[in-house]
């Protein structure tokens, strides 16, 4: 339970009796308050209370007993807040997944894992958004079967979990999620392979993602595969530097300069003369890093780059290429 802190009114109510009477009253006005004064109190009794509010006729009352209960943990809150993920207001749904997915609690682990098979595809996506960073085992082969949802956002957030549960037995589901319909679970797929032990079978899924039709896609594999070493990408990486769109050749340059990779000189030179500076900070650091004697031409005419990142990063890249050399 959290501490007191200020309250909303200039009195807040700290009498139980007195609490317990207004939570009765007629009058949701008076419910209401008697929230807040319950959240003030710092009251042990003062959760269950809250909790009970959940179920209040009046959805105002619902919402602000559900905001009170924001710095409360533990299994009856998870439980609480997991029952709300079915209120009839849209609101109170919403909010009830956006806090479930901050409490820390473990105990009411097990709760949610349950319900990803629930028949509400709304409560579906939010247990699952709620496990994404709880790295918690049991999930893992509910979350496989959410691979197969014939809802995006559930599968997106099934590849999640099982991306940051970091476990072997999930990495034939993410690879074949790596050609799912949606764009959002590929990209998603594609980020989440970083973390795979098999980096052959997980390498080539995320290096296929480099055609894939959805630029953000494209850009999630560009940026992955230098998070997982993957040094035989650097031609497909060198191809990237001409993809369409500039988002999709910053990643790319950037990973080039990660891999070290000496033949991409020449694509990442001529990206020095691009209009958006972002892309010509990411090639002159790339080549900073790459540090080849071949890159001095491309990047000597760029010293006096109008943009101040871009000079320095190209005059970084000179003195490491000339320290190199040495």
């Amino acid at each position: 339970m959290r501490g007191s802190k200020l309250s909303l009114f200039d009195e807040a109510e700290t009498d139980l009796d007195a609490l317990a009477e207004k939570l009765r009253s007629d009058d949701p006005a008076d419910r209401r308050v008697a929230v807040v004064s319950l959240v003030d109190s710092a009251a042990p009794e003062a959760e269950g209370l809250i909790l009970a509010l959940l179920q209040d006729a009046d959805a105002g009352v619902r919402k602000t007993a559900l905001r009170g209960l924001d710095g409360f943990d533990g299994y009856a809150v998870i439980a609480g807040l997991a029952a709300a993920l079915s209120d009839a207001e849209p609101a109170i749904r919403e909010a009830a997944a956006e806090i479930l997915a901050s409490r820390k609690a473990v105990e009411g682990l097990p709760l949610l894992v349950g319900r990803i098979g629930h028949p509400d595809s709304f409560i579906r996506a939010a247990v699952l958004h709620a496990l994404v960073e709880r790295r918690f085992a049991p999930a893992l082969l509910p979350a496989l079967g959410a691979l197969g949802d014939p809802v995006a956002e559930i599968r997106r957030e099934a590849v999640s979990v099982l991306g940051w549960l970091q476990n072997p037995q999930a990495v034939e589901g993410l690879v074949a999620a790596t050609k799912d319909r949606d764009a959002g679970v590929r990209r998603n797929a594609a980020g989440a392979l970083v973390f795979a032990r098999e980096v052959e079978i997980a390498g080539d899924a995320v290096i296929d993602r480099l055609g894939d039709e959805d630029w953000q896609v494209r850009q999630e594999a560009a940026d992955a595969i230098a998070r997982m070493g993957l040094k035989c990408a650097v031609p497909a990486l060198i191809a990237a530097m001409d993809d369409p769109y500039w988002q999709v050749r910053v990643k790319a340059a950037n990973s080039l300069g990660k891999l070290r990779g000496a033949e991409a000189v020449a694509a990442l030179g001529h990206a020095l003369g691009h209009e958006i500076s972002n892309l010509r900070k990411e090639a002159a650091a790339a080549l900073g890093e790459i540090a080849e004697p071949a890159a001095r031409p491309f990047l000597e005419p760029y010293a006096d780059d109008p943009d101040p990142d871009v000079r320095k990063l190209v005059r970084w890249a000179l003195t490491r290429i000339s320290s190199a050399s040495r």
